[in-house]
């Protein structure tokens, strides 16, 4: 199989299932309550479960556009993989969290729950406090991520590098 091909597969894979492992419950133990019942925040400028016709849309659209985003993520990956490869297990991790948690959420150029631009304009609703909660949400799907995908990679070499 080519290398860039596995390469993305193992990507995908970890991308779905850090998702899966981390926003679930973490939707279930932190953030419901933004989403639903009368103090609910986001269904003032997000589709919730509350409206289900628009919610079975996005819902069927879920998993379309995380294999897209983790398709564009790989790309970069791609690009430094030769650079990549040659890295710590503990630099690589480094790079893989840095690159989701920081350039994909925290520093993301759109006014969006948990970047920079969206605590400046997003309705005062949005309190800090829910945009760092869902900043610490993308910093556990990075490190999950991050682990599968490595664990994919790195299996049966024993040149790794560690530290």
């Amino acid at each position: 199989m080519n290398p860039k091909i596995k390469i993305t597969i193992q990507f995908i894979f970890s991308h779905l299932s850090a998702y899966l492992l981390v926003s679930v419950p973490y939707f279930q133990l932190v953030m419901k309550e933004y989403y639903e019942g009368e103090n609910a925040v986001f269904p003032l400028f997000l589709i919730t479960a509350s409206d289900g016709a628009a919610w079975s849309r996005a819902m069927f659209w879920l998993f379309p556009a995380l294999i897209l985003q983790a398709i564009l993520m790989v790309s970069f990956v791609i690009l430094i993989w030769d650079w990549f490869r040659t890295q710590s297990f503990g630099k690589q991790m480094f790079v893989l969290i840095w690159m989701r948690t920081m350039l994909g959420g925290f520093a993301a150029i759109s006014p969006a729950v948990g970047s920079l631009e969206g605590m400046v304009f997003l309705i005062p609703e949005v309190s800090i406090s829910i945009h760092l909660y869902v900043v610490f949400e993308i910093f556990l799907q990075s490190v999950v991520q991050a682990g599968i995908f490595l664990i994919l990679v790195n299996r049966g070499k024993t040149n790794t590098r560690t530290g």
